[in-house]
C-alpha cells in the first residue's frame, strides 16, 4: 500500500481536526479582528482631529497676537494724528489708521470663525473619545474571552501542528500539491474515502474499474463530479480502524 497516500489521508484528518478547533471558538475571532480594525482607524481619527485642534489653536494665538498688535499701533496712529505739520503727514497717518482698523477687523472676524471652527473640533474629540473608550473596553471583553477560548484548546492544537509537520514530510510532492490545490476550494474536506464504490464526499458512484484499482491502495483519483481526492477505503479502515458496532438496548416492554 502507497505510504504517500496513507500520510495525505491522515493529513486530511489532522487539519480537519485543526479546522474543528478553530471552528469551536465561533465567530469570536473574526469578532475581535474586526473590532481590532475598528479601534486602530478610530484611534487614527483622533489623532487626525487632535492634530486638528492643535493647528487651530495656534493659528488662533496668532491672529489674535496680530490684533493686539494692530490694535497697539492703531492708537499710536491716533496720537500721532494730532502731531502732524502738513497735508502729507496728515494723508500718510490717515492710511496707517484706516489699514490697522481693517486688519483688526479681519481678524476679529477670522478670530470669531476659528473660535467657533475650534469648538466643533472640540466637541467631535470628545465624542469620539467617549466612543473610543466604550470600543477598547468590548475589545478588552472580547480579547480575553478569546483568550480563554485559545489556552482551552492550544494544547490539543499544539499536538497537531506537531503531528501534521511529521505527516507533512512523509507526503509525496505532487500529492500534496493537489492536496492543497484542492482543499481550499472544497471547505477543507480535499481527501475521502471510498464508500461502497461512491466518492465519500459526493456519493457519486465510481466506475467499477476504477473502484477495483483504488481498492489496492496504490492509486488516487478525483471524482468527477465534486473534484475531491478519493483513496482506497482500504487506507480509510488501515488509518480509522474497524468502525465500531452501535447496539441498543431495549426494554422489557420495547422487546415485546
Amino acid at each position: 500500500m502507497n505510504e504517500s497516500l496513507i500520510k495525505l489521508y491522515e493529513l486530511q484528518k489532522i487539519d480537519t481536526a485543526i479546522d474543528d478547533l478553530v471552528s469551536s471558538r465561533g465567530e469570536l475571532p473574526y469578532r475581535v479582528a474586526g473590532m481590532r480594525d475598528e479601534l486602530v482607524a478610530r484611534e487614527a481619527d483622533l489623532v487626525g482631529i487632535r492634530e486638528h485642534i492643535a493647528l487651530l489653536d495656534k493659528d488662533l494665538r496668532k491672529i489674535e497676537g496680530e490684533s493686539e498688535d494692530s490694535k497697539t499701533k492703531l492708537e499710536k496712529y491716533k496720537a500721532q494724528q494730532f502731531d502732524v505739520k502738513t497735508t502729507r503727514e496728515y494723508d500718510a497717518i490717515s492710511f496707517q489708521i484706516e489699514d490697522a482698523d481693517s486688519r483688526i477687523r479681519r481678524n476679529e472676524d477670522s478670530i470669531v470663525r476659528m473660535g467657533m471652527e475650534l469648538e466643533n473640533v472640540r466637541s467631535d474629540e470628545k465624542v469620539l473619545s467617549e466612543e473610543l473608550e466604550a470600543v477598547r473596553v468590548e475589545f478588552a471583553e472580547a480579547e480575553s474571552a478569546l483568550k480563554e477560548i485559545e489556552e482551552e484548546t492550544a494544547g490539543e492544537e499544539s499536538r497537531l501542528k506537531t503531528e501534521r509537520v511529521s505527516v507533512l514530510a512523509q507526503v509525496d510532492a505532487n500529492h500534496l500539491a493537489m492536496y492543497e490545490r484542492i482543499r481550499p476550494a472544497k471547505d477543507g474536506l480535499a481527501v475521502v474515502s471510498m464508500r461502497s464504490g461512491s466518492c465519500g464526499g459526493c456519493y457519486n458512484a465510481i466506475p467499477r474499474q476504477l473502484a477495483l484499482e483504488l481498492k489496492l491502495g496504490e492509486k488516487l483519483t478525483v471524482c468527477e463530479s465534486c473534484g475531491r481526492i478519493i483513496l482506497s477505503d482500504a487506507i480509510s479502515l488501515l488509518v480509522d480502524g474497524e468502525p465500531v458496532a452501535v447496539s441498543y438496548e431495549m426494554d422489557e416492554e420495547e422487546a415485546e
